[in-house]
């Protein structure tokens, strides 16, 4: 049987996948956690810078506002060159968003009215973005307000150099994600490792049940093993001693039901051979009587002395032919002149029955070379059937032929038939439609195993006399 979807496979699959989507989720949370501390870290940086910045223009725009713009732009150009490595632009807005003092000196008196400087002059506490700008690339703007107390001044926007902080998240995000990549690498190579074991010991005992052989004396051997795989081969180890013991008490069975068989068609031939024995000898003691009282004719009387006993000679010899048969013993044997025995063994039954038989012999039928006995006694056994079936005036049919270079016997009789409930099992040791006491239920199951032997086959079907027609088939050599 092929396998289409190995344990192996779906364990790697689905603990790889399980494990790939906890990582997954892990890392995510891992990144975000370190995104936030490095974010977080840099906004203290860009606190502390807005806050240094702010002190001084808090204190211009208080002390001296006749003459703060210039004090402020002043500032701006001083700041920006003091920080050039990490402030990228600052710039001062009135309480109206207008620009009082800029880093680029060509936005001077412009009016801020975008969502960064209405945020920036309604905060009270500084207030944090990060974008990619035009021209100075990743800015980090912190914006804080300006004023003392409750007078509000405006706001300070400065834009802060945020490549570094994009550098470092990146790195520790390709960081994290080599990490996790190593460690899903490292338990799908476990877990490859652990489920192989498994599924190695499963092979084996594939394998183990592979070869066990019902025919065999002995068990295969299995892996041992102090887990489930362990109990699996103990159960299976057992189940073959089980197995092999049935095996034998089934064959010891079956002998004694086939020896049964053969000693109840023997019964049925003896008492049909009785029959053809008591009519001569009634004939001899009338020859013996006549004898006595008529010595003058004593030549006619010899002579019918003298068929009497053929007679009996012939039956003897057809008894002993029955009792030899038990051997089984190959010999050469002509299947027409075999099926002309067996109705001479029928032959009492035949005539006290009123079943009229019609006979087709075949001609050149070959000389078959094997279970002679075996042959006559499968065909005594469908001819005794036919009888019980038919009870009473009826007919029996025999035909022998070649057809499909095989030889073919049709036995066919006007009884009932089979039913249709046991035509599956009709072959079977045991089944019988017959009363209880009148048959054991062997016949066709011990006829069927002497067809086979012998390389032939049997099968059943409805005759065209109403009843059963039962159809052999033997090859026409046969192996000695």
């Amino acid at each position: 049987m092929k396998i289409r979807s190995s344990i192996h496979d779906r364990l790697v699959i689905r603990i790889g996948f399980s494990l790939a989507v906890l990582l997954l989720v892990l890392f995510f949370v891992i990144v975000t956690v370190q995104k936030e501390a490095t974010i977080g870290k840099h906004r203290i940086v860009a606190t502390t810078m807005i806050q240094t910045a702010i002190i001084p223009i808090n204190d211009a725009l208080y002390l001296s506002e006749s003459n703060s713009d210039d004090f402020l732009q002043s500032f701006i150009n001083n700041f920006t060159r003091k920080y050039r490595d990490q402030v990228r632009y600052a710039i001062i807005l009135d309480q109206n968003g207008r620009v009082i003092a800029h880093s680029d000196v060509s936005q001077d008196q412009k009016i801020y009215s975008d969502i960064y400087s209405l945020a920036a002059l309604e905060a009270i506490d500084p207030v944090f973005h990060i974008y990619e700008h035009e021209q100075f690339k990743w800015v980090m703007e912190v914006s804080a307000p300006l004023g003392l107390v409750s007078l509000s001044h405006g706001a300070v926007r400065l834009g802060l150099d945020a490549q570094p902080m994009i550098n470092e998240l990146r790195r520790t995000t390709l960081l994290i994600l080599a990490l996790f990549a190593g460690i899903l690498t490292l338990v799908i190579v476990i877990v490859l490792q652990i489920t192989r074991s498994v599924t190695h010991k499963l092979r084996h005992t594939v394998a183990a049940i592979d070869t066990f052989d019902f025919q065999t004396a002995e068990p295969v051997p299995l892996l041992e093993s102090d887990d489930e795989i362990g109990l699996l081969n103990d159960r299976f180890l057992n189940l073959q001693k089980r197995l092999i013991a049935a095996r034998s008490t089934m064959e010891q069975t079956n002998k004694n039901l086939i020896q049964t068989e053969k000693l109840a068609a023997m019964g049925r031939m003896a008492a049909g051979v009785a029959h053809e024995i008591n009519n001569p000898l009634m004939g001899l003691k009338n020859c013996l009587h006549l004898l006595k009282i008529d010595p003058e004719h004593s030549d006619d009387h010899i002579r019918l002395l003298k068929d009497g006993l053929d007679r009996i000679e012939v039956t003897v010899s057809q008894l002993l032919e029955g009792a030899r048969k038990k051997t089984g013993r190959i010999r050469e044997f002509d299947v027409n002149m075999c099926v002309r025995d067996v109705l001479n063994l029928l032959g009492h039954r035949l005539s006290k029955e009123k079943v009229i038989t019609q006979v087709y012999l075949g001609d050149n039928i070959p000389i078959l070379s094997n279970n002679k006995s075996g042959f006559e006694e499968a065909l005594l056994n469908i001819g005794m059937n036919a009888l019980d079936a038919i009870g009473g005036v009826g007919t029996i049919k025999i035909t022998t032929s070649i057809q499909d270079r095989k030889i073919e016997i049709l036995i066919d009789d006007s009884g009932a038939g089979i039913s249709n409930k046991i035509l599956s099992t009709m072959f079977e040791p045991f089944v019988t439609t017959k009363e209880v006491g009148k048959g054991t239920g062997l016949g066709l199951y011990v006829t069927r195993e002497i067809i086979e032997s012998m390389g032939g086959n049997i099968s059943y079907s409805k005759s065209e006399l109403g009843g059963a027609q039962f159809r052999i088939e033997l090859p026409e050599i046969m192996n000695n």
